[in-house]
């Protein structure tokens, strides 16, 4: 079968065919960890540091990447990836998947970050390449946009390109932020329905928070949340994240202490993980893995008689799945 027909399929994945990962000083495939190591660090562009793309160049390195999957090879960094996918993919090209994660700037030290050795690094503008998406048509909808790394927010264009998306109406897009700052673009964002939040707080208590974070803004984090709740137009923009770490914040007493803190904050939708590292020095530890299960449990037993939805997320749910042989 001719491998250009668009009925043709082959294994590969959003990314690979329409998207990339804007990193500290490259532009990558991706960012996504899938099973036990970080994949997606295969660079489209090295050396980036925010100068012009030439796009029709851009997509001939794409069509290498989708003629390497066709002839039913894996990229070397997405092998094993539960991320990809074997179906009739299109050869169109445009973009409809970004990841934005410099890195370079934070307010917060959480105790977890592996990234804090690129922090202070030279920063380079994201906007122009954004721009050029857009006046170029390569940006389509619906897209999956995501701007983290760091905390985003105190990006120096930041409010640019977030203005860009809520000028063009581009959603959704998901700001991975810790909310110390309160944006006053987030909260357009919000109210017009184009930008998601999701805050990992880690705690329900001060102390908690200080010693995870290394930083004692846990009283104006969750004073902003509210503010940003208040002004959500569906009550799903919003979430919270509590990442489990074991020997810090694996109690009950402190899983209902920020499941409270939820529930004050007329949050709606809050999420659990479980710190990636330990995860997966632990990932053959039954009796680990029945641990954040019942931790788990516990905060949707919490919640239970409440409007606050708790969802597992990213290596919780594969934690359930080991433990419910899935």
């Amino acid at each position: 079968m001719d491998n250009n027909n668009k009925d043709y399929k082959y294994c590969s994945c959003n990314i690979i065919e329409h998207g990339f990962d804007a990193q500290i000083d490259s532009i990558n495939l991706c960012c996504r960890v899938s099973k036990e190591k970080i994949t997606g660090k295969h660079v489209l562009i090295p050396d980036y540091n925010g100068r012009k793309i030439n796009w029709d160049d851009f997509f001939k390195i794409t069509d290498e990447l989708r003629k390497y999957q066709k002839l039913g090879n894996t990229i070397s960094q997405c092998q094993g990836c539960i991320y990809l996918e074997n179906k009739a993919w299109d050869n169109e090209h445009y973009i409809n998947t970004i990841n934005i994660n410099n890195w370079i700037k934070c307010n917060a030290s959480c105790i977890y970050c592996d990234r804090k050795e690129y922090l202070h690094k030279k920063e380079y503008k994201l906007y122009p390449l954004i721009k050029s998406l857009i006046s170029n048509n390569y940006l389509r909808m619906p897209v999956d946009i995501t701007i983290a790394g760091g905390e985003p927010t105190i990006t120096s264009d930041f409010d640019k390109v977030l203005k860009l998306f809520i000028k063009n109406k581009i959603k959704p897009v998901r700001v991975l932020t810790n909310a110390i700052k309160y944006n006053r673009y987030i909260e357009k964002g919000l109210k017009e329905g184009l930008v998601n939040i999701l805050v990992s707080t880690d705690s329900g208590t001060r102390e908690t928070y200080k010693k995870i974070k290394l930083t004692d803004k846990h009283d104006a984090v969750w004073k902003n949340l509210k503010k940003y709740a208040k002004n959500q137009c569906e009550t799903s923009l919003v979430k919270t994240k509590y990442i489990i770490i074991p020997n810090y914040n694996d109690s009950n007493a402190e899983i209902s202490a920020y499941i409270n803190k939820n529930i004050e904050a007329d949050i709606k939708s809050c999420c659990f993980d479980i710190e990636i590292s330990i995860f997966y020095r632990n990932s053959n530890n039954k009796e680990f893995m029945q641990r954040m299960y019942d931790l788990y449990l516990y905060a949707k037993e919490r919640a239970e008689d409440t409007e606050l939805e708790v969802l597992p997320f990213d290596r919780m749910q594969l934690a359930i799945n080991k433990i419910n042989n899935i």
